[in-house]
């Protein structure tokens, strides 16, 4: 009887711990330790203010639709039973349902959500996907962009903490030795993005200018212009320069004492 209500609208029940599944397909995998213990610490001092979404599993057993965090934090505080919202088993809004509640408390990171958003485009729109979430349709599109980025790049945005804004700039570099560069120097946490991008910029054009400049006959005006340099100043310099098929010697002779 509780079941045929259930379904027809949902219900909290209080359900043993131990009859609750983990989600078949979790949408957050980067729960740290750290978090987990305050949490746990939270439940068993207040106890679970916020019921845990289920449904109905297979022998009798429910499986979690939003809130696996909060499960397995009241498991390590040692609960042995959690309020828990039963919805439909035959909803086709589930693949939805265990997305909306986890973005709404923020307890997603933002890759977690893009890895999560590109699932659910095996059932809705990117609209549908919009309209459900309550979120921009921009902002879907760019969360899905996210997943565009190299796994170690990706690693270096969760390790590093970096924003969702800087992540998303990070999208719009294609070449990807830059990419690196500027993640290396962020992830040492000196720098900011911006300040990163100067950085590499700076060393892009250095590596442009060698590419570009390849005729040793421009380096040789340049040591000569160097010597007149100096003569110029008063100081003695010559350069004596001996070649044959394979290279060019350069001897420069700078005496120490400047002429007065």
């Amino acid at each position: 009887m509780i079941k045929e209500k259930v379904r027809t609208g949902g219900q909290v029940l209080l359900i043993p711990i131990g009859d609750i599944l983990p989600p078949e397909t979790p949408v957050r995998k980067i729960i740290s330790s750290e978090e987990l213990e305050m949490l746990s610490r939270s439940i068993e001092a207040t106890g679970l203010l916020t019921p845990l979404t289920v449904t109905y599993a297979e022998n009798g057993l429910y499986r979690v639709i939003s809130g696996e965090r909060r499960r397995l934090a009241a498991l390590k505080a040692g609960i042995s039973a959690v309020p828990c919202l039963v919805m439909n088993s035959f909803s086709s809004d589930i693949p939805i349902l265990s997305l909306v509640g986890d973005i709404h408390k923020k307890e997603l990171h933002f890759l977690e959500a893009a890895e999560a958003i590109e699932k659910l485009r095996d059932y809705y729109t990117v609209e549908e996907i919009s309209e459900r979430l309550s979120i921009p349709e921009g902002m879907v599109l760019s969360r899905i962009r996210l997943l565009s980025l190299p796994d170690n790049i990706k690693w270096k945005i969760i390790s590093g903490n970096l924003s969702e804004s800087t992540a998303n700039n990070l999208c719009k570099i294609n070449d990807i030795r830059r990419l690196n560069e500027i993640t290396d120097l962020m992830f040492s946490g000196q720098v900011s993005f911006n300040e990163a991008m100067e950085i590499t910029e700076l060393h892009t054009k250095k590596t442009v200018f060698t590419a570009h400049y390849k005729d040793y006959r421009i380096f040789e005006n340049t040591i000569e212009h160097a010597i007149d340099t100096m003569t110029a100043s008063g100081i003695s310099a010559k350069a004596q320069k001996n070649c044959d098929d394979e290279k060019i010697v350069y001897t420069i002779t700078i005496d120490k004492m400047v002429k007065s």
